[in-house]
């Protein structure tokens, strides 16, 4: 434990920690630090002797100083942490508890995303990212969302595949599965392209295609979704929300 105390105040230093991301890009002679962040010598000679001595950074036979493979480490760590540490307020009142402990430990992936306070931008975002969809439309949702059912027949009609997932317990208003009785969406599931599933409960919110994540939110201390989350672009954060609806997908039932 100490040893993971005298790490992390190492790095909650700007200046080490700036050094270290400066370092990461390409090594350097310690007066080319100095230069860099306009730091004086004695300065940066001891900010670089505390990164060396936590083990974070090597001289090489050059004179130049880059990452060692724990520095490396430690750094691609950290994006996680500053994910969190931006979004405490949300995080105060929604948990990452119920998500499967690999997706958990890699909520970094989601560092660049954008917060969404409002209800009303999700599901224009989300509407939005439907009507764009060429490939694809994954939901898990606890609920239906009726004014999306017009999007969705309109993007089964041009090939685009259409999977969610719902609680067992989910209430579909009759006037709701009236509109999913559409011959369109009766052929669409015929070929394949529309599938649903169930869980018997709903652990996290995610729409997405194969373009964007539209909405990513996670459910209250309550358990309950009041649709208050993330919408993001970058392949980090499609690769790790694929991959995690994919991982509930292999478990719900048809």
């Amino acid at each position: 434990m100490q040893e993971l105390c005298n790490l992390l105040f190492e790095l909650s230093n700007v200046d080490r920690l700036n050094i270290l991301r400066e370092l990461k890009k390409t090594p350097m002679k310690l007066s080319r630090v100095s230069e860099r962040f306009d730091f004086t010598v004695p300065e940066t000679a001891r900010n670089i002797s505390r990164l060396s001595e936590a083990n974070l950074i090597v001289k090489d036979v050059d004179g130049l100083f880059h990452l060692t493979p724990f520095g490396e480490e430690a750094l691609r760590l950290l994006p996680g942490f500053d994910f969190l540490s931006k979004h405490q307020k949300y995080f105060k009142t929604h948990t990452l508890s119920t998500l499967p402990p690999e997706h958990a430990s890699n909520v970094s992936a989601l560092a660049d995303s954008k917060f969404i306070n409002s209800v009303t931008e999700t599901i224009y975002n989300t509407e939005n990212m439907m009507r764009e969809a060429q490939e694809f439309i994954w939901v898990i949702m606890d609920q239906i969302l009726a004014s999306a059912l017009p999007i969705i027949k309109e993007a089964v009609t041009r090939g685009v595949e259409f999977r969610k997932i719902l609680p067992r317990n989910a209430g579909i208003p009759k006037s709701i599965l009236a509109l999913s009785n559409d011959p369109v969406f009766e052929k669409a599931a015929r070929a394949q392209k529309l599938e649903s599933r169930y869980l018997d409960k709903v652990e996290v919110a995610i729409l997405l295609s194969e373009k964007e994540v539209a909405a990513i939110a996670f459910p209250n201390l309550e358990g309950k979704f009041d649709f208050i989350g993330f919408r993001a672009e970058s392949e980090s954060a499609l690769k790790w929300s694929k991959s995690l609806f994919s991982y509930y997908w292999d478990r719900a039932k048809r």
